[in-house]
Parts: C-alpha cells; sequence; structure tokens
C-alpha cells in the first residue's frame, strides 16, 4: 500500500478546542485533583502536526512555556514560521519521533496528543502513554484523542474500500485522494441502485453514503490520514481505559462533559441503565452504544491520584462557567414568556428556579466571556446558592449547556472603538481553507466580510475606517457578493461591519 508522508501532505487541522489547558485545568480541579494553573504551566504537544492547536495555546497563554513535537519536518517548519510572525516566544516545535522522545524533554503540567493514538502501530501507542506517563507532572492532566467504537464499525467499509482501491496504485499523493474519492463515489452510487430494488430496503447503501457525505465536505489532508493511513486502529472506551492503567494512568473522563452524562431517562428506564452500568466506565462505554459515538476525547492522570466521583458542586469554587445555550425569544418556536427556555448543545431546558434563571441571564449577558462562579454566588446569595443553585449548573455543564474554565480569559462582549482581534485569528484569515480560532479556543466557520476584515483588527482602525476600507480596498477586489454589496457605499459599508464586528465578538474573536 502506497503511504502518504505528512510531508507530502501536511495534515494542517485546526485548534482543538476541549484540549485547551483552561479547560484540562478545571475539570481535574472539578474531579478532586489540584491542576497547576494554566496561565503558568507547562505543555506539551505530541503531534502537534502543523501548529495550529499549540500556537494558538501559546498565544493566549503568553506566560506558559509550550513544546510541540512532531516527526514531519514541513509541518515542524510551517508551525515554526507561524510562531515567527505571531513573535511567539513561548513556543517551540522540534522534529522528534515519539519512539525517541523520552524523559530529557523535562516534566509537563498539561501533555496534548490529538490524532495520535489510533494512527499509528501497537509499540507507538504503548510508547504514547508511556510518555504520558514519564512526562506528566503529578497533577498534570494528559488529553489525548482517538476513533472509538461501536460507531466506527458504520465507517470502517467505505475506508476500507478506499484502502483496497489504492494499495496497488504508483501515484502522487493528490492522485491517490483523488482515486480514492472517485472509487468511493462510484460504489455508494451503484449501491444505492442495487439495494434500492431490493426487499428489504437500502439500508447497507444508506450507512455508505453518510459517510460519503462526510467525507466529501472533508479535505484532501483529512482523508489523507484519517482513511488511507495504514493504520486505523479504533478501540472501545473500556479497552482504553484498561491500555492506560497498565501504563500507570487512569481515565479521568471526558473532555466534552455531555459524553459522560447520563440523558434525561424514564424513571424506570434510568435504573436499569444503572444497574448495567454501575461505574462511570461502564457507565459511558454503554452510551457510547447508545450514541453509537466515533471519536473521544480522553482525560488522563496519574493512578495515583485520588478522585472525587461524581463531582461535588462545591468544587465548582474558585472556576468559572461560560453560556453555550440561547434564550429562546419572542417569535421563535417554542418561545414561552412566562417560562424561560435555554436552547444549548445538550438540549432543552425549561427554567423554573429563579436563581438558575438569575446566574443565567448573568452568563447571557457577559458571554462570550465565562464568569466566575463566586460571582454568581455573590449575585445569588453565598448561602442559596452553593445549597440549591450550584448544583443545578453542575447538572447543566454536564449536560452540554455551560463550559467550564480555570483562569478564565476577558473577553468583551461588544466591540471597542478600535476592535483588535486575536492575533492568531488574523494569521489564519490571512490562508486559504483555514477555519480561524476565537479566544476561547473554539473554532468558526467565519462569514466572508467578517473573515475578510479579522486581518484588519490590529486595533488601529476605527469602524470609520474599516468602512472605507471595505468600499475602497474589499469590496473592489472581491468576488463574493455579500462583501461587494457592502461596499456599495459607506453609508451600507458602515452598517455591515458593525454587523460583521458585532458576530465576532459574540463568538470571542475580538480582545480588550
Amino acid at each position: 500500500m502506497s503511504v502518504i508522508s505528512y510531508d507530502a501532505i501536511p495534515y494542517e487541522g485546526t485548534a482543538v478546542e476541549a484540549s485547551h489547558p483552561r479547560r484540562l485545568a478545571a475539570l481535574g480541579r472539578l474531579f478532586g485533583i489540584e491542576t497547576p494553573p494554566p496561565s503558568t504551566a507547562r505543555i506539551l504537544e505530541i503531534g502537534s502536526a502543523v501548529g495550529e492547536n499549540l500556537n494558538a495555546i501559546a498565544a493566549s497563554l503568553p506566560r506558559a512555556t509550550c513544546l510541540g513535537i512532531d516527526n514531519a519536518p514541513r509541518q515542524v517548519q510551517f508551525a515554526r514560521a507561524v510562531a515567527a510572525r505571531l513573535g511567539l516566544a513561548n513556543v517551540r516545535f522540534e522534529v522528534l519521533d515519539i519512539m525517541d522522545a523520552g524523559p530529557d524533554l523535562g516534566t509537563f503540567d498539561y501533555v496534548i496528543a490529538h490524532g495520535v493514538y489510533s494512527w499509528v502501530e501497537e509499540p507507538v501507542r504503548d510508547r504514547l502513554l508511556r510518555l504520558c506517563r514519564e512526562l506528566l507532572a503529578p497533577n498534570g492532566i494528559a488529553f489525548v484523542s482517538y476513533n472509538c467504537y461501536p460507531g466506527w464499525y458504520l465507517r470502517q467499509p467505505l475506508r476500507e474500500l478506499m484502502v483496497f482501491s489504492t494499495r496497488q496504485l504508483q501515484a502522487q499523493p493528490g492522485q491517490l485522494v483523488a482515486h480514492a474519492r472517485a472509487m468511493a463515489e462510484i460504489v455508494v452510487r451503484t449501491a444505492l441502485d442495487l439495494e434500492a430494488r431490493l426487499p428489504g430496503g437500502p439500508l447497507y447503501a444508506q450507512v455508505l453514503a453518510r459517510e460519503l457525505a462526510f467525507i466529501t465536505e472533508r479535505p484532501d489532508d483529512y482523508l489523507a490520514h484519517e482513511h488511507l493511513e495504514p493504520t486505523n486502529a479504533p478501540v472501545y472506551l473500556a479497552d482504553f481505559v484498561r491500555h492506560a492503567g497498565t501504563h500507570g494512568l487512569q481515565y479521568l473522563g471526558d473532555a466534552w462533559p455531555l459524553r459522560m452524562a447520563l440523558p434525561d431517562l424514564a424513571r424506570n428506564v434510568a435504573a436499569e441503565f444503572q444497574a448495567l452500568a454501575p461505574g462511570p466506565v461502564e457507565r459511558e462505554q454503554l452510551l457510547d452504544f447508545v450514541h453509537g459515538r466515533t471519536f473521544r476525547e480522553s482525560l488522563l492522570c496519574h493512578i495515583d491520584r485520588d478522585l472525587g466521583r461524581p463531582p461535588s458542586p462545591r468544587r465548582l469554587h474558585g472556576l468559572a462557567l461560560r453560556l453555550l445555550g440561547d434564550f429562546i425569544g419572542p417569535g421563535e418556536d417554542r418561545y414561552d414568556p412566562v417560562l424561560p427556555k435555554l436552547l444549548h448543545p445538550g438540549g432543552l431546558l425549561a427554567i423554573r428556579h429563579r436563581d438558575l434563571l438569575t446566574a443565567l441571564h448573568r452568563l447571557a449577558e457577559r458571554r462570550p466571556a465565562a464568569v466566575p462562579v463566586d460571582e454568581l454566588a455573590e449575585l445569588v446569595g453565598p448561602d442559596q446558592f452553593w445549597a440549591d443553585t450550584a448544583p443545578r449548573l453542575l447538572r447543566l455543564f454536564l449536560q452540554g449547556g455551560l463550559q467550564l474554565e480555570a483562569e478564565p480569559v476577558p473577553i468583551p462582549s461588544t466591540p471597542g472603538p478600535r476592535p483588535r482581534a486575536f492575533a492568531m485569528a488574523r494569521d489564519q484569515a490571512l490562508r486559504d481553507d483555514t477555519m480561524p480560532v476565537a479566544l476561547t479556543h473554539a473554532v468558526h466557520d467565519v462569514p466572508p466580510l467578517p473573515l475578510a476584515l479579522l486581518p484588519y483588527l490590529d486595533g488601529s482602525r476605527t469602524l470609520d475606517d474599516l468602512a472605507e476600507l471595505v468600499v475602497n480596498v474589499l469590496a473592489p477586489s472581491n468576488q463574493d457578493d455579500a462583501i461587494r454589496a457592502a461596499g456599495v457605499s459607506f453609508a451600507t459599508a458602515r452598517v455591515a461591519v458593525a454587523g460583521a464586528l458585532a458576530w465576532l465578538a459574540r463568538r470571542g474573536f475580538l480582545e480588550h
């Protein structure tokens, strides 16, 4: 089989939202580990690729010390170039193979290994976990992502098809990817045509078609290194946890708490589920079967750390919460003026509790910034808050409506007179096919006008300056209809720019 090297087609990737040390530190503290302060932490990324994740972390934590290692020189060169452009003195990237890395690198408070575990042979997987144990500080957290079963069983047929169809081709990497895409399209189209005429309907073909639609939207670097790699080894969560244990590491939890939470179930169903899954790993493993999960981002710590399960609401003390949902407003479906409702990634919450509503309104006012939990306690009243409101906030966090952070970064909710965007996002906006990262470490598919403005948001231009820029520079040179329409006149441009800046502010791209 032809192997596509990372030097031939670099894996561009982007920032990995859940890997930011502010998130890792907060989750560690929630489960009883006194994790090191992210602002001054030592951070290692194993398999740092082109550096999009670690450079963004370094830019947001200027007093932290960051090291990225990768075995592809071209990727390391790219990462170094971005760090140099941004003037990041707190990050360095080294060409280093996992098998050659060792304790001489030092110890790190946070270790990130995104997109490595499932994509390397078994000896390298063993070395990766040993390295996490050897290099991790006593109260540190390791972030390890991997493909997982049972969901990957549905993805495997199309991967196997593409590997099979390219196994004997001697061609350039780009041609291999194009051939794999073409073969997938032909097979899926034929399967849909044939199975539609068979008794029972096109169930298998529909599974293939869904996966084809997924990969069609992904760039060549994703297809090359996700589906055409010689090794892609999904695992069950329980097996990953067992493997980590053999290397002196224990499972803390998922980087996305929603993946750990038991969904709202009828009382009798919930009781049966709990009886079948008496422990947290067993419960999450069964939930993976419920959801057909294909990918996990697991957090590990040293095996001798005492974890507090389930997490106590009191452990929210000293941390901060960010609202992820939106209140349903007038004119929207399911709006009720008497009963406020919050629509969030985990579902819909009808809010009947007065103090919870007060806390959520404060979070909504300050978003996209995170609000210290202790500030919410003062707002509600400490005794009432810790007895009644904090447990409700913890439940909402576990259900996906809130994000938890340590040492939250101040983010304005509205643009200033001379708006300045996060430097990493400004650099990314100048590159094709890259989704910029916000100060929250989330990535967004930015609309054309905000994306075109991002490189110019360096704090030197007013709203009027930016409107003139649209009229005189961006609109005449751009083929996008929205940008050209915004530049028809100064007045039109001013309104459009104000809207674009509000969009960027709401998603955390702008700095104070």
